[in-house]
């Protein structure tokens, strides 16, 4: 007792005991930021690991931010045939992550009252206007009827309207053409008149039907605008941005950036597909940019702050409310790796139902994600952004994003 006592005068003299004191009250996470769990947030990396050393997924790039501030960064694995590590400041094909930008260019031209979301698309493309739609008839059947409506802005941004592919429907043709792929068209303007000629998959705004409405939205775009589509997005959201990586082109000088793809086999190897530098033709606004997890980040917070960052604004905050607000109104969304519970916004998925998409999560959370396994969150609640991206076919394997959104959210403690 009367050592405890000598020690305890000892510290006191000394000036120590305020920081043992401190330590000895601090709760079971105190090694926190932001938040988060420095201990917790471990995981997420060992979880990053185990899946490159299992030889499931060759590299991945995690980025979680809150409140603009930086949880986590991390990349693991290797970016190319060389064994390059990967990096944060890599090139990724985003794929479909690039109709989020689509989305944006469209609402900024809303708010500069040269397009509305009910709006015809005849009144752009006027070809639209007698566009057919495939329906079945009693003997099972294929025919086309005309439109029972017209094709509205809105049912593009909410993949509403019927459009699915270049390809006719089955069982339909396009009259006079044989079926052709994106590809195949010089420019964007000749892909969407072609696009006006395919039967609607079912009449507008009766189904969700996944598609490649956001290319026809980027034509939209360029005539709204009267600048081509790529100009569009450089002057007008990249570069105020800073996103000096983000292009549909990666030019010669950065090309060793480029982060190659793995296809998975059928004998359940991983086959490396060289990165092309280029998507297609023309830019396609559903799936054509590239960009690395830096630009992309900045892009979220744009729409994690309702419109701006860092003084920069390009939408209001009322436009990014009605962008993450659910769209559908009821009608099913049967994609593959989102719960079917969550709604759609304008281009933008939203979670609706936490309990039933079995996620940790918060209800509200909007973003989307690409073919090429790149996935991006934001959760306006909690004040998160959240991307995983890879470059790996099939699109989130071994249920990458669920458990990446789990693995962040169980390291949030307060």
């Amino acid at each position: 007792m009367h050592s405890r006592r000598r020690s305890l005068f000892t510290l006191l003299t000394t000036g120590i005991l305020p920081i043992v004191v401190a330590t000895s009250n601090l709760r079971a996470d105190s090694e926190d930021f932001a938040g988060f769990s420095a201990q917790r947030l471990k995981r997420i990396g060992a979880f990053a690991e185990e899946l490159v050393a299992n030889h499931q997924y060759s590299g991945l790039v995690i980025e979680v931010t809150r409140d603009g501030r930086r949880v986590y960064e991390r990349a693991v694995g290797v970016s190319n045939g060389a064994n390059r590590p990967l990096r944060t400041d890599d090139l990724f094909a985003v794929a479909s992550l690039s109709k989020i930008v689509t989305t944006v260019a469209t609402l900024m031209l809303m708010e500069e009252g040269r397009l509305g979301l009910n709006d015809p698309l005849s009144r752009f493309i006027p070809a639209f206007a007698d566009t057919p739609v495939v329906s079945t008839n009693a003997n099972g059947g294929v025919q086309l009827q005309p439109l029972a409506r017209p094709l509205l802005i809105r049912h593009l941004l909410t993949h509403t309207s019927g459009i699915v592919a270049f390809d006719a429907p089955a069982g339909s043709s396009v009259s006079g053409s044989p079926a052709r792929s994106g590809g195949s068209f010089p420019t964007l303007a000749e892909a969407a008149e072609y696009v006006a000629r395919v039967p609607l998959k079912h009449q507008p705004g009766d189904a969700w039907t996944y598609g490649i409405s956001t290319d026809v939205l980027g034509r939209v775009v360029e005539i709204a605008s009267g600048m081509p589509f790529d100009r569009f997005l450089e002057e007008r959201i990249f570069r105020p941005l800073g996103m000096k990586d983000t292009a549909f082109e990666v030019p010669e000088s950065k090309r060793g950036r480029q982060v190659d793809r793995d296809e998975r086999q059928p004998d359940g190897t991983l086959k490396r597909i060289p990165a092309r530098p280029k998507g297609g033709p023309w830019p396609s606004g559903a799936g054509g940019l590239y960009s690395t997890p830096h630009d992309y980040l900045r892009f979220a917070h744009l729409l994690l702050n309702g419109g701006a960052v860092d003084g920069v604004r390009l939408l209001s905050p009322r436009t990014v409310e009605l962008m993450r607000r659910d769209q559908l109104h009821g009608l099913p969304k049967p994609t593959k790796i989102y719960p079917v519970s969550d709604g759609f916004g304008l281009g933008v998925e939203i979670r609706t139902d936490v309990a039933r998409a079995g996620w940790l999560g918060s209800e509200g959370t909007f973003g989307w994600n690409g073919a090429s396994t790149c996935y991006c969150a934001i959760d306006p609640k909690e004040r998160l952004v959240m991307m995983i991206w890879a470059q790996h076919s099939p699109n989130a394997e071994f249920g990458l994003y669920e458990r990446f959104n789990t693995l962040v959210y169980q390291a949030q403690v307060r």
